[in-house]
């Protein structure tokens, strides 16, 4: 961050004036666009499918009750490249559609609006998930006394469920819309400028990495700006007095005939083009394009991905793990402080990380060269798993808290008075004992890692070509089907949390 506003010492008064002239505006509109768009259609589509699970019985309910959490695996961009390789007025579905039904339609799907659908698929399980929760604690008693004092079902549900579950259901959008502005392959695949399109243009199109970061510090403060404006939404429905529920179960009311064939018409739909037609399409694709595809290629991809996913799990749960035994054992608020503080790297999204890093290790690496020490750090893996490591280091601090939470705290205590040190105290005792959750908290990373993109496309080693960057560069070029297959592995690859996440929903945990 600092690296960041230093650049501002220095401007390219030329370029910027160039991006005055044609871009900034563009840019900044965008941006706030999509922010607020994401946030309004993951609300409603979150919350009213939470809602009619929760409130309502209807042919089908139990199975899109966790049904609907499976879109989660998948990520935003191959949402992108399916809906234009579908949809598209040239796509070979469009093709087929004009020449049977004879009707002359050529949609646009590059647009603005095209992006919002493709991210309310990926980003709406956020609100349902909360949303749900929310609902289900609020009990039976607090609607019975609504009604009873003359409000209708719906007047019940704004003016009493609604307000009561908005934290929830904010907290899950604000999730949603930082995703969005982080993101990087769905904003490119529709040819939708935002700042995180116009730092890769002004890094590789421009060969100007303090443009780049200068553009990264106006999108920190837009995500800054965002988490203000988050906590003030979040108090408004509250300013009159905290809203309380009793503990009673909520009971479900079965719909009659025609209103519970149309819910379940509705939840298939959600379901069908959130999760079902997008893995037929991927499977069909990936079928299609096998034998134009060069196998030994995808393999080289697979591996590289999962060799630098899984060696970066490692650092990263190593480094959890000692924080989390630290923060056990020494009790100071200085050692709580600086774990809070070195997991807030996960809400910077992934290009600003690029950018600064780069800055950062060219000026160190400059540095030591004039000391005469030759030490290669850029174009290695150093700085990419430096850069994860500082993006999902908070994704391995709660598993480890979570699972040191099971264990004892007296048994660390008795190894440490008899003089055991904390590296061997972490290798005999926590990492054996806490191996289970250690390993799911090991593969929630490694997923992460997978579906990760702005700061693997922007530091990566020549060479190293992720399954992600492997899809940015096929829908780059227009091969939608050549994508299918890394693709179709990082939803299967998805699916792992997501089944970890249904196991909470059917604990009612969440």
């Amino acid at each position: 961050m600092a690296w960041l506003l230093a650049t501002w010492l220095n401007v390219d008064s030329t370029l910027w004036a160039h991006l005055l002239r044609t871009q900034l505006l563009e840019l900044l509109l965008n941006t706030l666009a999509l922010a607020a768009g994401v946030f309004i259609s993951v609300s409603i589509v979150g919350a009213s499918l939470a809602w009619l699970v929760v409130r309502y019985e209807f042919p089908g309910r139990t199975f899109f009750e966790w049904a609907l959490v499976l879109s989660f695996a998948v990520p935003a961009y191959v949402f992108a490249f399916l809906l234009v390789g579908t949809l598209d007025g040239a796509a070979p579905f469009m093709v087929w559609l004009r020449d049977t039904t004879g009707l002359n339609i050529w949609p646009e799907i590059r647009t603005y609006w095209g992006a919002l659908l493709a991210f309310t698929f990926a980003f709406y399980p956020y609100v349902y998930v909360f949303a749900r929760s929310a609902f289900k604690k609020q009990g039976q008693e607090v609607l019975e006394v609504a009604q009873s004092l003359g409000c209708r079902p719906l007047a019940v549900f704004i003016r009493v469920v609604l307000p009561a579950a908005w934290p929830a259901i904010v907290a899950g959008a604000g999730l949603g819309v930082m995703e969005a502005l982080a993101d990087f392959g769905t904003v490119a695949i529709f040819n939708y400028s935002t700042f995180t399109t116009a730092i890769y243009k002004s890094w590789f199109g421009f060969f100007s990495i303090q443009t780049a970061a200068q553009l990264a510090s106006w999108l920190v403060l837009s995500v800054f700006t965002w988490r203000w404006f988050e906590t003030k939404l979040v108090r408004q429905p509250l300013r009159g007095g905290e809203l309380t529920a009793p503990a009673g179960r909520l009971e479900r009311i079965k719909l009659t005939r025609l209103p519970a064939l149309l819910v379940t018409l509705l939840m298939s739909l959600v379901f069908a083009v959130s999760f079902g037609i997008p893995l037929v399409q991927l499977v069909r694709w990936t079928f299609q394009s096998f034998a134009q595809a060069r196998p030994e290629q995808f393999i080289d991809v697979i591996w590289r991905s999962f060799i630098l996913a899984f060696g970066a799990s490692v650092v990263i749960l190593i480094s959890a793990l000692f924080l989390a035994v630290a923060a056990r054992m020494d009790g100071r608020r200085r050692v709580a402080n600086a774990m809070r503080f070195a997991t807030v790297g996960y809400a910077l999204p992934g290009s600003i990380l690029a950018v600064g890093l780069m800055l950062a290790v060219t000026s160190i690496q400059n540095g030591l060269e004039l000391l005469g020490w030759s030490l290669q750090l850029i174009g290695g893996l150093f700085v990419l798993i430096l850069a994860y490591l500082i993006r999902y280091l908070a994704v391995g601090v709660s598993g480890t808290t979570a699972a040191l939470a099971t264990l004892p705290r007296h048994i660390g205590e008795a190894a440490q008075v008899l003089g055991a040190s904390m590296w061997r105290r972490i290798r005999l005792i926590y990492g054996p004992l806490l191996a289970p959750g250690l390993g799911g908290t090991l593969l929630l990373v490694m997923v992460d890692l997978l579906k990760e993109m702005p700061a693997t496309l922007l530091l990566r080693p020549y060479g190293w070509d992720t399954l992600a960057v492997s899809i940015y560069g096929y829908t780059s070029e227009g091969d939608w089907m050549l994508a299918a297959l890394p693709g179709l592995l990082l939803v299967a690859v998805g699916l792992l949390p997501v089944f970890v996440l249904l196991k909470r929903l059917d604990r009612d945990k969440l």
